[in-house]
């Protein structure tokens, strides 16, 4: 019997196609369903499973169907879905229709609604008849990047607070080659880029140490050398070691505390999902650099394999690639000015030793009331990276209502940089440097009051150059398990350890210097960017230069994190779940640091012709420096250096100031109620509750009293109580509207709580950071309203405010000795007593701020497009958040890190053989300190487009030709100083192509 038009459009049904049914039920889907109305559960099933489910909606009325939770094949989980009703599952054509007992299986008029399955989305359907029993529409599979974005969607539809996923394309395959490149695809999601890929990311304007980062299901810190801070390293990883990353935005009492910006999930692959019997991948690429102007390798590789009944597998994959970019800059390490009260040259001055051609009171006081450059120069870095990384997984599921895994996951980081620069040094001296320099000739820029042209005699130059290794490696175990206990009890339990160490085994740098120097030129004119500089000398005639200072150093930084987290479940109505669990974890932080004693050079190693000890740098690249300028110069040869001086196999010192320790133990507990339901015809789901968390932490650092250090250890706890409302409802078909608040806390800064620093027992001063700093406290509002009005499609738009209570900041004030947290021994044979108060500078819990936000979300397939236009897509989004914080004395400005406003945008395009796709991402100017240094107003970075592009071709079903591009038009970072945008560091790193074929099997 045909369905007539008219009761097609009248219809409600759930539906969702990819494949013939039969085939459906023998694979293995990974599920994430909650106990709910059927009329909800059932279109959730069909997304996840990737199968097209039918059943009349008068059917579904007043049914609850159960929760389904973990990896399983489909028809097992369909029979836990429909374990509370009584629907029979009947298989019809592509589909499975589902009826209750006695109802006629044959075709009948009746209502029916349209989903899209998670893996392979079916188009709107045409107002057309409906096709004749057993002949349902014909299938139309989404696969690759597709495939993906509805695989996102579907997690976010189906979550009860504000959450953002990407997923993997396919086995070992991510959209970016960078972890934190394809985060900041994300509504509110920026990064920090370093050596040209991103590094750390910054979620709705809070940065890296207000995130917190879980691999597997653990909390995780990846670190990589420099890092002694909570910020997660995303560049540690390559992007093929994973198969999802999920932000979650808004809390819940579930989600473990540590973050007021967002909490970030990342998952390593696992076999079972993957299906039976043998399964891999193979990638191969080479990498080039245009300013390296070399190509450099990266692999990834994968193999899973599971038993025939899908109930035990294990899989392994690897990643290994090189990089090695060129870092072509100009930077001036600030601007600074001198005193116009004083005079040319006065002592506890930043002031010139004169200006001839200053011939009024005037001139000499714009001379010496303007800005100049301290440290000008360009600088030419290279950079070897290499990155491995290396997973592996067994998981064990005997039956639906058990699973096991173990996963582990290996990181290892290594870099060697090089980066010779030649510098007017003199101009950031004082006694001996600027005030002897004198100015011939110049000419001031009003709208920076900047020296922006300047002739000097009496300069000092300087060429250093260095070398710095390092060697970062990441590990960590962790164990999953839940089972099913009764058809209403659930448990699960987490259990894991990670280790991240930051080594810089070696830093070492030389230093030529060439002391007051006529005729040095410098001239921002054309170029408030690029400036022409001239020395007035030969500077790459060795015989002009002494070899005079020298420092050598190796550090590291440990991270140790152990995780112990369980929680129940329990469904005490249809449509009601209480949860309840607890979580302890370790968090062990230390540093120490080892430097050269002597760091001037004299006697034989001061050598006074540095001919045979350097060799020619040339600033030759794609900087676009002015003609005129000194391209060429001659840099410490490291090596030859090394070999020269005798002090180099010198037994280094301990650096007391790089030495300190932190351990942490948190322990907490949760409360929750999820909630599924219908109030007044409306869907409503969600979840209320309250998490408890207990910190107690011991830091410890060495002071400074007199020639001596001294260890000290202070010890400090906390507690918070920290409730949580997460509310999903939908008015509207297709539309879901969401409210949330919640209290949110993250810990200090680990370099923040040392107590090392020094001590004065004669004047009472103290300079240290603050064991006793209390965490950072935020209550958290959030609202948004999602409309999924096609498959693969949504208009989202969100709505968030954080009120935070305080931000740290450096503070100088008289307190109580006690009041310190130091141990009264200190004081003991000293003129200063426990009684006393003292003079100290430190880190503190200031004034807070509000931040404020709205996010902009549109995606859709043009499907709906004629001829091949049909084949493309579009994802957008853009953020715009305001901000304000109270810095102290100087007053108030927006939150560091932040960005007024972002967007991103990609353009696809999408068949069974052709996968292509540009991609730009926009981060407009932010801060990075405020106030500024050498009374500059601010320091900050201006903003940023990145392109990035792909195409790939699928050469035969298993075999994959790709091509992509990074950072196509070569966007530059431009940091400034002060308001009036005067340079800071103008650097850039060149474009990227990769190429190279992957295979799966």
């Amino acid at each position: 019997m045909i369905l007539s038009r008219s009761a097609l459009l009248g219809s409600v049904a759930i539906a969702a196609m990819v494949m013939m049914a039969v085939e459906a039920k023998a694979e293995v889907r990974r599920f994430d369903i909650p106990a709910q109305p059927a009329r909800t559960g059932i279109p959730l099933f069909a997304h996840q499973a990737g199968i097209q489910i039918l059943v009349p909606e008068s059917q579904t009325d007043g049914l609850m169907v159960a929760s389904v939770q973990g990896d399983m094949e489909v028809e097992t989980a369909l029979r836990q879905l429909l374990s509370r009703t009584d629907l029979q599952p009947v298989t019809f054509g592509k589909s499975i229709l589902l009826k209750r007992p006695g109802a006629n299986g044959a075709a009948v008029r009746t209502n029916y609604l349209q989903s899209a399955p998670m893996s392979a989305p079916a188009p709107a359907a045409p107002i057309a008849e409906d096709p004749a029993p057993g002949q349902p529409p014909e299938d139309i599979v989404v696969s690759g990047f597709r495939s993906s974005l509805d695989k996102a969607l579907n997690i976010k539809e189906s979550a009860p607070g504000q959450v953002d996923a990407i997923l993997a394309e396919d086995m070992a395959k991510f959209p970016d080659l960078n972890l934190a490149e394809s985060i900041q695809r994300l509504p509110g999601v920026t990064i920090d880029r370093e050596n040209g890929e991103g590094r750390t990311i910054s979620v709705r304007g809070l940065g890296s140490q207000f995130t917190q980062t879980r691999i597997n299901g653990m909390e995780a810190q990846a670190a990589l050398a420099g890092n002694g801070n909570r910020g997660f390293d995303f560049s540690m990883f390559a992007s093929e070691l994973f198969n999802s990353i999920k932000v979650n935005k808004t809390q819940s009492a579930e989600l473990e505390e540590g973050s007021l910006g967002a909490t970030v999930d990342l998952q390593t692959g696992r076999p079972l999902g993957f299906g039976a019997g043998l399964h891999y991948a193979l990638s191969t690429q080479g990498s080039y650099n245009d300013l390296a102007k070399n190509t450099q390798p990266r692999i990834a590789g994968l193999v899973s394999w599971s038993n025939p009944d899908k109930t035990f597998g294990v899989l392994l994959s690897a990643a290994f690639s090189k990089r090695n970019p060129i870092s072509e800059s100009f930077n001036t390490t600030r601007w600074q000015a001198g005193d116009p009260t004083k005079g040319y040259g006065a002592v506890n001055s930043n002031n010139f030793g004169g200006c001839i051609p200053c011939t009024t009171d005037a001139q000499r006081n714009a001379v010496l009331g303007a800005f100049y450059p301290r440290i000008p120069r360009y600088t030419f870095g290279s950079v070897n990276l290499q990155r491995l990384g290396l997973t592996g997984s067994v998981q064990w599921s005997p039956s639906d209502k058990t699973e096991v895994a173990v996963d582990v996951l290996f990181g290892r980081y290594k870099s060697t940089a090089e980066s010779p620069n030649i510098e007017a040094i003199g101009f950031s001296r004082s006694a001996g440097g600027v005030r002897d320099t004198i100015v011939d000739a110049y000419e001031i820029d009003p709208s920076k009051n900047t020296i922006s042209y300047g002739v000097f005699d009496n300069v000092d130059v300087r060429v250093e150059n260095g070398l710095e290794k390092t060697k970062s490696t990441f590990q960590q175990v962790s164990l999953n398990a839940r089972h099913e206990f009764t058809d209403r009890l659930r448990g699960t339990i987490k259990l894991g350890e990670s280790e991240s160490r930051a080594r810089t085994p070696l830093s070492v740098a030389y230093k030529f210097d060439a002391l007051d120097k006529d005729g040095y030129t410098y001239d921002f004119r054309q170029n408030d960017r690029l400036p022409l500089i001239s020395y007035g000398f030969d500077v790459t005639d060795g015989r002009n230069f002494t070899l005079t200072e020298w420092s050598k150093s190796r550090s590291g930084t440990n991270f140790r994190l152990r995780n112990a987290s369980g929680g129940l479940e329990y469904d005490l109505l249809d449509g009601l779940t209480l949860k309840s669990g607890g979580a302890y974890h370790t968090y062990g932080f230390d540093t120490f640091g080892y430097q050269a004693a002597v760091t001037v050079l004299s006697g034989a190693d001061r050598a006074t012709d540095v001919t045979n000890l350097g060799k020619i740098v040339s600033l030759d690249g794609k900087l676009g420096i002015p003609s005129g300028s000194d391209l060429s110069y001659i840099a410490p040869d490291i090596d030859k250096i090394s070999n020269f001086i005798s002090l180099y196999d010198n037994p280094l010192v301990p650096a007391y100031n790089g030495t300190r320790r932190v351990q942490e133990k948190d322990a907490g507990g949760y409360l929750q109620a999820d909630f599924s339901t219908e109030l007044f015809g409306v869907k409503t789901r969600g979840n209320v509750g309250v998490r408890y968390a207990r910190t107690a932490v011991d830091s410890t650092g060495f002071l400074a009293i007199g020639a001596a250090n001294s260890n000290v250890t202070v010890t400090n706890d906390y507690q918070d109580w920290l409730p949580s409302f997460n509310l999903a409802i939908e008015p509207l078909h297709k539309v879901t509207v969401r409210l949330g608040a919640a209290k949110v806390m993250s810990r200090p800064s680990l370099g923040d709580l040392t107590p090392g620093g020094s001590l004065s027992t004669t004047t009472q001063r103290v300079t240290y950071g603050n064991p006793l700093l209390k965490p950072f406290r935020a209550t958290n509002y959030d609202a948004s309203i999602e409309w999924y009005f096609a498959p693969e499609a949504l208009i989202a738009v969100a709505g968030f405010i954080k009120d935070i209570q305080s931000f740290t900041s450096q503070s100088t004030e008289t307190v109580p000795w006690r009041s310190l947290g130091l141990p009264d021994s200190l004081l003991v044979g000293t003129p200063s007593s426990p009684d006393m108060d003292f003079d100290v500078t430190r880190t503190i819990n200031g004034q807070g701020g509000t931040l404020k936000g709205i996010e902009i979300q549109y995606q859709q397939p043009f499907t709906f497009l004629p001829g091949v236009l049909r084949n493309f897509g579009f994802i957008g989004n853009a953020t715009f958040v305001k901000s304000r914080v109270n810095y102290g004395a100087a007053g108030t400005n927006r939150l560091t890190g932040q960005s007024n406003r972002t967007f991103n945008a990609t353009l696809y395009y999408e068949t069974k053989k052709i996968s292509t796709r540009v991609s730009a991402a926009y981060r407009g100017q932010y801060l990075v300190a405020f106030p500024g240094g050498n009374g500059n107003t601010e320091e900050g970075v201006n903003g940023t487009l990145n392109i990035d592009a792909s195409f790939a071709y699928n050469l035969t079903k298993n075999i994959t030709l790709q091509i992509q591009g990074v950072n196509l038009t070569d966007e530059y970072n431009d940091r400034y100083t002060d308001v009036t945008d005067r340079v800071s560091n103008y650097r850039h790193f060149g474009r990227e192509i990769l190429f190279g074929a992957r295979a799966t099997f």
